[in-house]
């Protein structure tokens, strides 16, 4: 039903639309059938990269549920066929249809547990922080035993250039930190060690200014 909701009556928008954007009032539901969205958020005087979402996910509903202000932007990444739904059609979509309302109970848990890590991540002021911290974080959520790859939007989720990312994790890679191989996987040998690092750079961004 969902989906030929959307194929009947889908809006296609193009790249670089901005759905909604950050502290705006929330009025609708975007569910994505085609193309993919991005989620940014301003941290600091960065514009950081939340989440991208595809085809089967939708956004906007946090502002809806909670009747609070945008907490993120959203923008086109590519060519999206996207069904809009207003708060109206979305608490009869609900409460009609308890597979629609578990999907979104396990979409608004998934993105809290991450809006959380995203906070705790930003309290490194050192970018070497951010970048174990996050690396951790890929392999906890990995769903396998193999290893995770590097991220290739991992500048966009720290807030910095893809060169000041190379040059961190090769730093991290001489001090043994991680490893990273040829086809672009990644592991942490020694995760104690990774948290003892963490806790010396939350030491140093507490006494000492950024270098």
């Amino acid at each position: 039903m969902e989906k030929q909701l959307i194929e009947k009556h889908g809006k296609v928008y193009e790249p670089g639309t901005v759905l909604f954007r950050e502290g705006e009032v929330g009025k609708r539901i975007y569910v994505i059938n085609e193309g993919r969205i991005k989620l940014t958020k301003r941290v600091h005087q960065t514009e950081s990269l939340i989440e991208v979402l595809g085809p089967g996910e939708f956004c906007g509903e946090l502002a809806l549920v909670t009747e609070a202000p945008h907490p993120v932007t959203a923008v086109v990444l590519e060519a999206a066929k996207l069904l809009i739904v207003d708060a109206k059609q979305f608490e009869t979509m609900v409460r009609s249809n308890a597979e629609i309302a578990l999907r979104m109970m396990r979409k608004l848990a998934g993105r809290l547990t991450e809006a959380q890590f995203r906070i705790v991540n930003f309290q490194f002021r050192r970018p070497m922080g951010r970048l174990l911290h996050q690396l951790k974080w890929e392999v906890a959520v990995s769903e396998d035993d193999a290893p995770p790859l590097v991220p290739d939007d991992l500048s966009e989720v720290l807030g910095l250039t893809r060169t000041e990312v190379k040059t961190m994790i090769d730093k991290a890679v001489s001090e043994g930190l991680i490893k990273v191989a040829k086809d672009g996987t990644f592991s942490i040998p020694d995760e104690e060690a990774v948290d003892q690092y963490l806790g010396y750079l939350e030491l140093k961004d507490r006494f000492e200014p950024l270098d």
